[in-house]
């Protein structure tokens, strides 16, 4: 039997072995369609129970080993890079910007002469309110969960061999779940995605990277990172909704 007639009967084996795993993996090609449709209808529900069982995994097993990774390779220029990144992650670039906008718009509307004026200009308070709200509601959200939950951060571990909660613990080194930062930058850029979102991979490419910051430079453990980010989306999500119910906002369904 020559080499080509070899190939051939081992092709026609493979495809045969393939026509037969599909065919058997059917019912549960089934039961993962029927899964991602049930997610598709509740995507919020879904992903908090899913974020929530990574965290509870990382918190276990993931986040000590990536904290010291970082501890050991991170250096040089790109520390001081992510040290510079992650200050896009402070709330007041964009809280205090977004608040002061709103107000002003909203004085210029009670202000106005005209009804057709005070409209125009309460429109336009919309977007700054919107992003206002995103990031006030889910701010105060996770810092309720921080002194709640009071997770020590990483440099009790590094320092002290540290790790663990002490709930109801308002001191800043107890307070490492989930991230603020993290939180501050999803809710910004994702208000941001809903308002503007043809500008959408710049927008998550800047909480993407303040987000991967805040581990790298081992403020936070990964799980932190990812519940805040995941906070701040639900956050977004559910205002976006509520302000589309009111016809505030004219953007595509979230």
């Amino acid at each position: 039997m020559s080499l080509m007639e070899r190939l051939g009967l081992a092709w026609e084996g493979l495809a045969l072995w393939a026509e037969q795993s599909w065919r058997k993996a059917q019912p549960l090609r089934q039961r993962l369609a029927a899964h991602g449709a049930t997610i598709q209808a509740h995507p919020l529900s879904w992903g908090t129970g899913y974020v929530a069982v990574f965290c509870t995994l990382s918190m276990l097993a993931l986040d000590r080993p990536v904290a010291a990774a970082f501890k050991a390779h991170m250096g040089g220029e790109w520390e001081g890079f992510f040290k510079t990144v992650t200050k896009l992650g402070e709330a007041q670039l964009y809280l205090v910007p977004a608040g002061v906008l709103f107000l002003a718009l909203m004085i210029l509307a009670w202000r106005a002469p005209s009804l057709q004026r005070r409209d125009h200009w309460r429109r336009l308070a919309i977007k700054p309110g919107f992003l206002f709200l995103s990031m006030a509601t889910s701010g105060l959200t996770s810092n309720a969960i921080k002194t709640a939950i009071g997770r020590m951060r990483p440099r009790y571990w590094f320092d002290q061999g540290l790790y663990g909660f002490e709930p109801f613990n308002t001191h800043w080194g107890m307070n490492s779940f989930p991230s603020g930062h993290s939180q501050a930058a999803f809710a910004a850029m994702s208000a941001l995605m809903v308002l503007y979102p043809r500008h959408w991979a710049l927008w998550l490419s800047i909480a993407l990277l303040v987000v991967s910051s805040r581990v790298a430079t081992t403020v936070h453990w990964m799980s932190d990172t990812v519940a805040g980010s995941w906070l701040a989306i639900c956050v977004t999500v559910l205002l976006a909704r509520w302000f589309r119910s009111k016809g505030w906002l004219n953007t595509q369904a979230v």
